[in-house]
């Protein structure tokens, strides 16, 4: 007999015993890696002689106009492969340099280039600076506004980077009508709709840093909820497509890097930014929005400076739902083909986020060569969801005229024919809070003949979520007539046969049950590294190591609780406006007639929770298997050299990890009677190394125009929730729901090519082509077991049995341009209008166990026709899930002076939202069996934003999203007969106030 015991009083003291092990394992491995470190760092002095016959050259690069430092300048020495690029603060440093006399040449985005006659001397240091002024046209200068400035810098920094990475300053940010992060990031090539999800592969498979600290995940996968951080708070978006060997291979689909505001060029910088809006058709339920910023940033001295930044948003939203759902006619045979209307319901969801967060940044530098930081960043974010929905439930049993009515009208079929049908409303409020923390300490010498850095961080993600869901239903049943001429728009009424033929009133709605449910996960990463870059002639020779601990700990309750007396809607205070016409049609099929006050509701929950009795076997079955503990520990090495002609660069390395895992779940058992026998923990560990090689080129056409080609290699493990060893055999279904802690990781092999040319006014054109080769793709799975004989479970019989398997291969590829640039070539006015637009193809093939023939895209075939040999179940794959194969971003901007304005327009194709886990007969358009996968329809948004200076310090700006307010439309398996929901989401506008010192 299994043993019972409580989840809650379990999950206590978890984040103090996680943190304190987390404490002594960090400990040990940094000191490992400091170790290593010493060793490298003696085995470089002894290199140091030939350094010492050299000579260096440093200084600072700055706008001659405003004195502001010029970040990601390139510094380059004529006829060598020497350079360097200028940091934060506008200092570069070229180290190595052979002595005799130079042309060295100062180069910016948006800037005239600059070059000066140098003599180098051996053992000496240069001091070089310079000064830029903006570029010129026809003997004009080009004003260069604060939004160009944002993203010259962050064009500079993609264009000088060694691998392929898109960057977008938080000026371009500010441009676009975005409240998150997420947001944000929909407006960057390859990101898709939603701005999470890169190149087409889920969201839990990229890295997610902020300013470099890797982020703790805030769910139950790996992924990090992006859309908790407001925009405001971001300084650059950098989306890496390419990883190098000196970074973490966990980025399966990339890393997104978030670097918070900071002092930018040892300039004091203050903004502060004010606004409010609302959502014109939901505000009475929801209230307005609210937007509250400041940033604060100085040099005092060259020595030091510092950061600070604080955001607050209050960001409701809401949007209606028609809802379907199809099934077949139930006999004592089973249920026959999926060719009638199972359910018909109606939502109205609202929920109110309120954000606020900080970030802090210190950075010491007491000499040129030493630097020290250190940072952090504290999220919270609070989200009350709201939601009301009502629904018609038939008896599937009871069509008579398929399908339009249920029942007999003239009371025929015997006593069960009629009434059988039923109303119900279920109304829910979810409280949900997302903790998200970084921390980061560090330094970086920049000595003669080598660069060491090193850091320490820590990165915390934590969920909390209360669901009260409430039940209620029809006292007496109900007979329907359905319209389904359009099925995306169907209606349904009473029957006048039925026992009861009117619409209920609250007092017939009876209160069934209440579902809480309680879920937490909290995720803690640790992280230590150092790196040693020495230059040599032809670029430089970069090797490191690091320690990555992962502590991560989910807990899931269902409490579902019957009340003790009577309760009906009636018995429920109904908040202001308390009913709702979905999309505004007339009819009681898109009525919601109650509205009740879900607060006063939970309160009255929590005050009477001892007249409630809750289910023990419910409680079991979603606990037991939602309760777990992971811990995995990575470490790694590497070793990666840049080598660079004047017109090619080449960059290769390998990086080589170990990762060990334990995880801790929980094994319960349901007695054939339906009973909860109890529980008991259960463990498993296992631990893998792998080498990631990575080969990266860089062929220059011109001072702004590259091609580039590159290989790498990349890991994507497994959700920690797949990863559960949990086990729960249900003797009563006969089925069992296990998951899998020997799941392996999925590799993927990555191949890019990249034309990139850039303006000098600040723009740029981009076409990109890319294929990822993924093996060991993880996916769902429901198989029939036959347990015969002797056998590790111990059952007999035929079992149905969930779980998690690695499938054969996974392939994504596709295509992305990108065009950015001020159209100064057009004659008069037009020459002040800009573009910001780019387009994404991502196409994918999966193979997740099925052994139905599904689309390849038509590869399968191209190999055929081409001779080659195809395994005739390479054409059983299906696309990933969430990959929308086109997205087009179109921006078009109009700058005169202090007047700026933006409209833009976002459309993405359908996508495959979620696998169906086995065939459903259906009946149309014809009799087969299918898998019932669910789609997102095709989406579009357009948005305006208006800016206006009053003055050097005073802006006032507008921001107008959602303006087509169209509808969206999910459905299964085939659009024109299976729809599933259609949602409707309301217009925001917003006005606000900036001040910039």
């Amino acid at each position: 007999m299994l043993k019972k015991d409580s989840t809650l009083q379990r999950s206590g003291s978890i984040f103090t015993k996680d943190f304190g092990s987390a404490l002594r394992l960090i400990g040990r491995s940094f000191f490992s890696i400091q170790f290593v470190g010493a060793v490298l760092f003696v085995m470089m002095l002894c290199t140091a002689s030939v350094f010492a016959q050299n000579g260096t050259i440093r200084g600072e690069v700055k706008e001659a106009e405003t004195g502001e430092a010029l970040i990601g300048a390139n510094v380059i020495l004529q006829g060598t492969s020497k350079g360097a690029s200028t940091d934060i603060d506008g200092r570069y440093v070229i180290r190595n340099v052979s002595p005799e006399e130079y042309t060295l040449i100062f180069r910016y985005l948006g800037f005239e280039s600059k070059d000066v006659q140098i003599t180098v001397e051996a053992g000496q240091t240069l001091t070089q600076n310079m000064e830029m002024s903006a570029t010129t046209v026809q003997g004009e200068e080009i004003q260069i506004t604060a939004q160009q400035r944002g993203q010259a810098r962050a064009l500079s920094e993609q264009r000088k980077s060694v691998n392929i990475k898109n960057v977008i300053s938080s000026e371009q940010i500010e441009s676009f009508a975005d409240n998150t992060v997420t947001d944000a990031l929909s407006r960057i090539s390859g990101m898709g709709h939603g701005g999470t999800n890169i190149r087409g592969v889920g969201a839990g498979s990229a890295n997610v840093t902020m300013d470099g600290q890797r982020m703790g995940a805030t769910g139950g996968n790996r992924s990090v909820d992006l859309s908790t951080i407001s925009s405001d708070m971001v300084q650059d978006l950098e989306v890496i497509k390419v990883i190098t060997p000196d970074m973490d291979a966990d980025a399966l689909a990339g890393v997104i890097n978030i670097n918070t505001r900071r002092p930018v060029g040892g300039e004091r910088d203050l903004n502060i930014r004010l606004g409010g809006g609302l959502q014109d058709r939901y505000v009475r339920h929801m209230g307005t929005n609210r937007r509250a910023s400041i940033s604060y940033g100085d040099s005092p001295s060259d020595t030091y400076s510092f950061g600070l930044n604080f955001s607050y948003q209050r960001d409701p939203s809401a949007n209606e739902v028609l809802r379907t759902e199809w099934g077949g006619q139930k006999s004592f045979e089973g249920y026959g083909p999926m060719d009638r209307l199972a359910n018909l319901g109606t939502e109205l969801n609202f929920s109110v986020p309120q954000r606020i967060g900080t970030g802090l940044q210190f950075t010491f530098q007491p000499s040129e060569v030493s630097t020290y930081h250190v940072q952090g960043m504290f999220n919270v974010q609070n989200r009350t969801r709201y939601q009301y929905a009502l629904s018609y439930n038939p008896r599937l049993e009871n069509y008579i005229e398929n399908p339009f009515y249920t029942g007999f009208p003239d009371g025929g079929g015997g006593p069960d024919a009629e009434n059988q049908g039923t109303m119900s409303y279920s109304p829910r409020m979810d409280e949900a809070t997302i903790h998200q923390y970084t921390v980061q300490a560090g330094g970086r010498h920049r000595l003669d003949n080598m660069d060491i850095e090193y850091k320490l961080g820590w990165g915390h993600g934590r969920f909390n979520d209360d669901q009260y869901r409430m039940s209620f239903e029809t006292r007496s049943r109900q007979e329907f007539i359905f319209d389904l001429e359009d099925r995306w728009n169907p209606s349904v009424e009473i029957a006048p046969w039925s026992r009861n033929p009117s619409y209920p009133e609250p007092s017939q709605m009876v209160f069934q049950d209440m579902d809480h449910r309680i879920n937490s996960n909290v995720d803690n990463d640790f992280e230590a590294s150092i790196d040693f870059e020495v230059p040599h002639r032809w670029g430089e020779f970069k090797f490191g190591s690091s320690s990555s601990l992962t502590y991560k700990r989910g807990i899931g309750e269902r409490l579902l609780r019957e009340y003790s007396s009577n309760l009906d809607v009636s018995k429920f205070q109904q908040i202001e406006n308390g009913s709702w016409q979905i999309f505004n049609r007339a009819g009681s099929t898109y009525q919601i007639p109650w509205l009740i006050d879900l607060e006063k509701a939970r309160d009255f929950y929590i005050t009477q929770t001892p007249r409630f009795q809750t289910d023990l076997e419910e409680w079991a079955l979603s606990t037991e298997t939602s309760d777990y503990f992971a811990n995995e520990n990575t470490y790694a090495a590497y070793v990666m050299g840049n080598f660079e002609v004047e017109w090619f660069t080449v960059l290769g390395g390998l990086r080589v990890e170990h990762t060990f895992n334990k995880y801790e779940g929980r094994e319960s058992e349901i007695s054939q009677s339906g009973i909860f026998r109890g529980a008991s923990d259960i463990s498993n560990s296992n631990s893998y190394t792998n080498f990631f090689p990575n080969l990266q080129t860089v062929f220059s056409l011109g001072d702004l125009t590259n091609v580039r080609f590159a290989y790498s290699r990349s890991i994507g493990r497994p959700s920690f929730s797949q990863l559960n060893p949990y086990i729960q055999r249900n003797y009563s279904t006969r089925t069992i729901q296990r998951g899998n802690p020997d799941l392996d990781p999925m590799l993927s092999n990555n191949f890019d090519i990249l034309f990139e040319h850039y303006f000098m006014n600040v723009g740029q054109f981009t076409v990109g082509l890319f294929y990822k080769d993924m093996k060991d793709f993880v996916f769902s799975s429901t198989e029939i077991v036959d347990y015969t004989g002797d056998n590790e479970e111990g059952l007999t019989g035929r079992w149905t049995v969930d779980g998690f398997k690695n499938g054969e291969e996974a392939k994504v590829y596709g295509a992305e341009i990108s065009w950015q640039q001020k159209l100064e070539f057009l004659p008069g006015r037009l020459g002040n209008l800009a573009t910001y637009s780019n387009y994404s193809y991502a196409q994918s093939i999966a193979d997740v166990g099925r052994q139905e023939e599904q689309s390849t895209h038509g590869l399968a075939e191209f190999k055929e026709l081409l001779g080659m040999k195809v395994d005739p179940e390479y054409k059983y794959v299906t696309p990933l899930e969430g990959q929308r194969p086109h997205v087009i971003n179109a921006g078009l901007e109009y700058s005169e002076g202090d007047f700026f304005a933006q409209v833009s327009y976002q459309w993405a194709a359908n996508a495959l939202s979620s696998y169906a886990g086995e065939q459903t007969a259906i009946a149309l358009p014809q009799p087969e069996e299918v898998y019932l996968d669910q789609y997102n329809d095709a989406a579009q948004d357009l948005s305006l934003t208006v800016r206006y200076w009053i003055n050097s310090s005073f802006q006032i700006w507008f921001d107008a999203s959602n303006i087509l307010n169209n509808k969206e439309f999910n459905y299964y398996y085939d659009a024109d007969y299976y729809p599933y929901t259609t949602e409707l989401d309301g217009r925001e506008i917003t006005l606000g106030l900036r001040y910039r010192l």
